[in-house]
């Protein structure tokens, strides 16, 4: 720690619109490890070196420990000051569960305690009255019963990095580690050195206003200029941090992880393209993201008709939203990246965020029955369309109107409530996570923690020795989730299925 101490420099980064929009979320994922060959203590994953190559990677990651703070003009920043450091959580401890308890109870982390992922998935100082920081990054390694394995969580606020960012950070201290590993044991190699771009001066050039070409779905989750969003935006992060999670705690959840094997996904996308458009070409990830789409919407609509309106999220949506709630649509919020689109040179080491959502929204009658190949591929089309208009106009266009006003982020999540079927999809493939290999080799298991808000969907890659099939990590409602894996058509396609509450 005293060598990152000594290496801070003070600085000041305002944050893009970007990153305001899912600031009130941290990414945070679980990595586990096992200890196969049965190494000793000081052998397997040893506490010293993990901790000396996390502080050294923070070095290299020094707004992990700035303060997120609003200016009088509602403009967020990081302020990071050598004098009044935020620091990470870092924590090293052991239970007596061992790996292969673990495994059996499928990976349930219930089973580490209460206090081992305490930072979940909203950004918000520990307490409700205390005057707290909020940390911008916890890390907790987690030490099986008898040496067995070891489970690694990483959790970052989401208005740092983007999955991108978030990867580099992991995969850069596993590098460091391996590196001290090499020099405890005589090895000569120097470090090989990286470089990262933490500067939000890198995306300021796209922001054009210059042009017409975004979508009228998305245009109009961006005019939500009610009051309270201007006041939400202007509070405190820790108030906001608050209230955020007071809204997404207001009903009980879980995490759902599916697994599908490669061949069911294959018979799948075979099925759908027979009824695509002629010559539309649709990826696996368009069709697995409109399959998530009848479950999720179907699920939902059979608990609402079977509990009629709950009146607390009714409450919340009149308030936060435009009070026009938007029954007779679904709303497919995907996750695209901006790095593949954007000609500017070193986007694969820029850390901040590059996602956006393309909102899509889908009549509501198409996706409350049970999915047939036609339906299925009419909404992967949608999906098609909606990625491939993701152009340098429309990033243009997305980017000023994120970044035009101070509440801007706020008018955007304020609107997707006007939706009260609708589901957020991101898939993390291209992250490589079980590339994070620490020296002690790649992990058994990589899953992510609970996300933030309900309907909440990640695809997943899996073990490379389990071949291509996928993982569909979805954090739900417990009601949802009992509609969900009563869904016939959809546990027919799943292989396996595991939870975490």
């Amino acid at each position: 720690m005293d060598d990152f101490i000594k290496t801070v420099k003070p600085q000041k980064m305002y944050l893009d619109g970007l990153d305001k929009i899912i600031s009130g979320a941290n990414i945070a994922f679980y990595y586990w490890y096992e200890n196969k060959e049965r190494r000793p203590w000081n052998a397997f994953m040893p506490a010293a070196t993990l901790e000396q190559a996390f502080y050294k990677t923070l070095c290299e990651f020094p707004l992990f420990a700035g303060t997120l703070t609003t200016d009088s003009n509602g403009m967020v920043y990081v302020q990071v000051s050598k004098d009044n450091l935020n620091l990470p959580v870092y924590t090293d401890s052991a239970c007596d569960v061992d790996f292969g308890t673990i495994r059996d109870d499928g990976f349930n982390t219930k089973l580490l305690g209460r206090d081992f992922d305490h930072a979940r998935n909203v950004p918000a100082p520990a307490g409700i009255f205390s005057g707290r920081k909020i940390k911008l990054a916890e890390t907790h390694v987690m030490r099986l019963g008898g040496n067995s394995g070891v489970c690694v969580f990483v959790s970052v606020a989401h208005c740092l990095v983007d999955g991108q960012g978030y990867s580099l950070f992991v995969k850069r201290w596993a590098e460091i580690n391996r590196w001290l590993l090499a020099c405890n044991k005589g090895g000569s190699e120097p470090l090989p050195e990286r470089q990262y771009i933490h500067d939000r001066l890198f995306l300021s050039e796209f922001w054009n206003a210059e042009t017409d070409r975004i979508d009228p779905v998305t245009a109009n989750s961006m005019e939500n200029n009610s009051t309270i969003s201007k006041w939400i935006a202007w509070l405190s992060p820790e108030t906001r941090g608050r209230i955020i999670k007071a809204m997404v705690s207001i009903n009980k959840r879980i995490n759902c992880y599916f697994y599908i094997s490669q061949d069911k996904v294959s018979k799948l996308c075979s099925d759908i393209k027979e009824n695509a458009t002629k010559g539309q070409r649709l990826s696996t990830n368009d069709i697995l993201t409109a399959t998530t789409a009848f479950l999720i919407v179907k699920s939902m609509r059979i608990v609402d008709i079977e509990a009629q309106a709950k009146p607390i999220p009714t409450i919340m949506r009149y308030i936060f939203g435009k009070r026009t709630e938007k029954q007779q649509e679904a709303l497919v919020s995907v996750g695209v990246s901006l790095r593949p689109r954007v000609t500017q040179p070193d986007v694969l080491e820029y850390t901040g965020n590059m996602m956006i959502a393309r909102l899509i929204t889908v009549p509501l009658e198409l996706v409350v029955v049970d999915p047939v190949p036609s339906a299925l591929a009419k909404v992967s089309g949608y999906i098609r369309n909606a990625v491939n208009n993701t152009d340098a106009e429309f990033i243009c266009q997305f980017g000023h109107l994120a970044n035009r006003k101070p509440d801007s982020y706020m008018q955007i999540l304020l609107g997707l409530l006007e939706y009260k079927y609708n589901l957020m999809v991101s898939n993390q493939a291209l992250f490589n996570h079980y590339d994070v290999d620490f020296g002690m080799d790649i992990p058994v298991l990589v899953r992510p923690a609970f996300l933030t808000f309900p309907n909440s969907i990640l695809i997943m890659p899996c073990h490379p020795d389990a071949g291509k099939g996928y993982e569909i990590a979805m954090t739900l409602t417990t009601e949802v989730a009992a509609k969900a894996i009563q869904d016939e058509h959809w546990m027919g396609l799943v292989d396996r299925c595991d939870y975490d509450v």
